[in-house]
């Protein structure tokens, strides 16, 4: 059974709980995972350089969207929960909380703790981190995942309430994520490019295109954590200049994003650990929906029916991952790559006969196809679609782009036709859907209209029956993939992790985050 299907009968199992939800001793140390000090006594001290295949874009988690500055936020930033080893909810600047009923959730805070910049922490900074969240000035991302959240109450200096609308499953994931539930501090501005949180290490300095330098916070709760002195990420822009980083162990951990460059390595290097990465996001490509052609459903079922799902996983992946909808199969309700959805089977044919009777009978060019220059395997599966479609008829001109300008036109809504750019990990299905319901603005600036599908969305978010939410989400996948709102083709690890056998104590999250990088420690000669 996956992570995550393991991880929803614990949510329900604490909403149908009553009274006090004893999560740790309040005050008590924090647990740490026996996988982190499996390897020996950690060793305090040293550096440790990680490879990086991306710039982070921004630093403040209230308004970030690229998955390139989650790794920097794990370490600056902590939540009230965060995900154990094996991706449970665990208790972090919370000690513990109660719930009363399914609405409300009594949070009892860690005391002693300080921010990065001696600001102490209390509940007068969790309910800043919220209104910043929910203050549509702010454009965070989150906003739409916490519009469940009816009113944010400061107890007293270390108690906080949260009421909510309705009873959400998703809740407790998603206090859980680091950078959707982390908590930043009250009254601080530019977090932006001086991040300042309650982390295991502090911002030193970031170089773009070379380095991001961190330190360890001297004031970190968590003692004796953390054991490095600085960690150091380096940043490459393409896979060969990480392997042969990696190789000359002048960094000591990465991660590839393609698996055929990753076994390749850990074959001739029997001293890497290696780590598979979970199937935990999708290729999809994203439509503007709000001008023609794509605004007629019979153009975009044409390019559904042209493509070969099955015939991209295996050039791009060579077989390692599954055709996709919208959700993982690592998520509840996630679809399994093998069951029937509407226009997954290619036919030529009925795609040619649906462009000729939306006006199009000679074929259609839809310009240009926007993709993330950085990522290859991207960039290949963009080729492979192009020539799949243009058997149809269907014309598209490939444009790799630079990931901040890109996800800023997805974001906007300001891309012709076509733009891919995967999503990374998510803690539950709702925030995957929820990109697309039309009152929010990611999926008003697609152009989507359709009420009906977010009534779907919304109403699952309160279903705390697994089953019945697993069968909500595949109801809800038939539909997008019926009007194709979201073209998706196959999904796969986000990464796969590799480090060297110096490097004890760290574990891999199916996050793909490097929040273990607290526990982590150099043991080298």
């Amino acid at each position: 059974m996956s992570d995550s299907k393991i991880l929803d009968p614990i949510l329900q199992h604490a909403f149908e709980r009553r009274g006090l939800l004893q999560m740790l001793l309040a005050g008590g140390a924090m647990a740490v995972s026996p996988l982190a000090f499996a390897q020996g006594t950690p060793k305090r001290g040293g550096t440790l350089t990680i490879g990086a295949d991306a710039d982070p874009i921004g630093f403040d988690p209230v308004t970030l969207t690229a998955f390139s500055s989650y790794d920097f936020t794990a370490l600056l930033y902590t939540g009230l929960l965060r995900w154990s080893a094996d991706m449970k909810p665990e208790p972090d600047l919370a000690t513990r909380f109660e719930q009363p009923n399914d609405t409300t959730y009594i949070f009892h805070l860690r005391q002693g703790v300080k921010f990065h910049n001696g600001q102490p922490f209390s509940a007068e900074d969790v309910k800043w981190t919220f209104e910043r969240i929910q203050n549509p000035a702010n454009a965070s991302p989150n906003l739409t995942i916490y519009s469940v959240i009816k009113a944010v109450t400061v107890v007293d200096p270390y108690t906080v309430k949260f009421e909510l609308n309705a009873p959400s499953a998703a809740f407790l994931a998603f206090l859980s994520t680091n950078p959707v539930g982390v908590i930043v501090p009250k009254g601080v501005s530019d977090l932006a490019t001086k991040p300042v949180g309650t982390g295991p290490f502090s911002f030193v300095s970031y170089e773009p295109n070379q380095q991001c330098t961190l330190k360890a916070f001297a004031d970190y709760y968590e003692k004796p954590q953390p054991y490095l002195d600085t960690v150091v990420f380096r940043f490459f822009k393409d896979q060969a200049s990480i392997t042969s980083a990696l190789r000359s162990k002048a960094i000591d951990m990465t991660w590839f994003k393609d698996p055929k460059v990753s076994a390749q390595i850990v074959r001739t290097a029997p001293d890497l650990v290696n780590a598979p990465g979970k199937t935990t996001r999708t290729f999809p490509v994203w439509m503007n929906l709000k001008d023609k052609p794509l605004n007629d459903v019979r153009v975009r079922r044409a390019i559904s029916l042209a493509t070969d799902r099955k015939a991209a996983l295996e050039t791009v992946l060579g077989g390692s991952g599954k055709v996709a909808a919208m959700v993982p199969e690592s998520h509840v309700g996630g679809y399994d790559g093998v069951g029937e959805m509407p226009y997954y089977k290619t036919d030529i044919a009925a795609a040619k006969k649906l462009l000729a009777d939306a006006g199009y009978p000679n074929g259609i060019d839809l310009g240009d196809y926007i993709v993330v220059a950085a990522n290859p395997l991207d960039v290949s599966c963009a080729q492979i679609l192009q020539q799949q479609w243009a058997a149809a008829g269907i014309k598209v001109a490939i444009k790799p782009m630079e990931t901040a300008p890109l996800i800023s036109m997805w974001l906007k809504g300001e891309f012709p036709t076509l733009l891919s750019v995967a999503l990374s990990w998510s803690p539950d299905p709702d925030s995957i859907l929820s990109r697309i319901l039309s009152t929010n603005p990611s999926g008003k600036a697609l152009g989507m209209t359709d009420t009906e599908l977010d009534k779907m969305i919304v109403d699952a978010r309160t279903i705390l029956d697994v089953k019945k939410r697993a069968e909500a989400y595949l109801a809800i996948q038939k539909r997008i993939c019926d009007n194709v709102y979201v073209l998706d083709i196959y999904q796969y690890p986000l990464r796969w992790e590799a480090w060297w056998g110096y490097v004890k104590g760290y574990v891999a999250l199916a996050a793909n985050i490097r929040t273990y990088v607290r526990t982590t420690w150099l043991d080298k000669a």
